[in-house]
């Protein structure tokens, strides 16, 4: 079971990161035109309590959707776009609307706010979220292609590398597939890490990624795929791999929501280093019992058709 999702929702806001995951949905939809949603999260919390927030902010929230989605219009012809404007704090608002059939779609702040707080926009939602979440920073370099899946050796990572083919072979891109790994760290003289023994620990490494290639190539014989075992950190052999990606996909590992509030170290780092678009993949049991899954009216909204 893999992850093709059959609707995409973006977060739209004011700034570049918000016109970034704007631009990316909108080129993706060029390939795979899921019906969209446009949603902007009118935050409750006013500095003064018992305020009521104005219908103004509500009236400004409409207007920016319904730019961003003639917008959308505009440029991918035949697709469906609807907008909601929703109120609630941002992160549980978006988090309630995941779901394994949807796409959510955010912005993500440059890498200089990010280097002052672990706990970012991207970080956030996707530790929560019941569904696949694409976080786009901005500026993104123009020279980037391809479809790049990191992998490991758990029961999840066929199933994440079948959901990054799908992505590539709906958009018409390669796929490279990356598993990242690190000698065992030995503190005891008397077991020391020779030559052969670490030649021994790679080849184990090389061999599971060969096994990963040659079932994602049994599946999908028209997409070009290629795989590397690499030596090294995970995230930074995943974003600055050659040649650089234009879209990296990783898995979050535990299958809470509890366990998961601070994401996988792999998917944690990719987002705080982020440069390129990524796709954050939960696991399958989260992506089916996440309790912010349940309650989707948790803030008042408005829909227009």
């Amino acid at each position: 079971m893999y992850i093709m999702t059959s609707r995409t929702i973006v977060a739209c806001g004011h700034g570049k990161s918000a016109d970034a995951a704007l631009a990316w949905a909108i080129h993706r939809s060029h390939w795979i035109k899921d019906p969209m949603m446009l949603v902007h999260v009118v935050e409750k919390t006013t500095l003064v309590p018992g305020k009521v927030l104005p219908p103004e902010r509500f009236d400004r929230a409409q207007d920016l959707l319904d730019a961003a989605a003639e917008n959308v219009r505009e440029a991918v012809s035949g697709i469906d776009v609807r907008t909601q404007v929703i109120t609630g704090d941002v992160v549980p608002s978006l988090v309630s609307h995941t779901d394994p059939d949807t796409l959510l779609v955010i912005g993500e702040t440059g890498l200089a706010a990010r280097a002052h707080s672990s706990w970012s926009i991207g970080v956030r939602v996707s530790a929560r979220a019941a569904g696949p979440v694409a976080v786009i920073p901005s500026g993104v370099t123009p020279d980037r292609r391809g479809v790049v899946v990191g992998v490991d050796d758990t029961d999840e990572c066929i199933r994440l590398a079948q959901t990054a083919a799908a992505e590539a072979l709906a958009t018409g891109q390669a796929l490279h597939v990356i598993h990242a790994w690190r000698a065992p760290s030995m503190w005891l003289d008397s077991f020391p890490l020779d030559d052969e023994f670490i030649e021994d620990i790679a080849q184990a490494h090389r061999q599971l990624v060969d096994d990963i290639l040659a079932a994602l190539r049994r599946e999908h014989p028209s997409l070009d795929i290629t795989g590397q075992a690499v030596h090294g950190n995970a995230a930074q052999s995943l974003l600055q791999c050659d040649p650089l990606p234009a879209l990296v996909v990783v898995g979050t590992r535990s299958k809470s929501p509890f366990e998961r509030l601070l994401l996988g170290s792999v998917s944690r780092d990719v987002l705080l280093n982020l440069d390129a678009p990524a796709i954050i993949v939960p696991p399958v049991p989260a992506i089916h019992a996440s309790p912010d899954n349940q309650d989707r009216a948790s803030g008042s909204t408005r829909i227009s058709l």
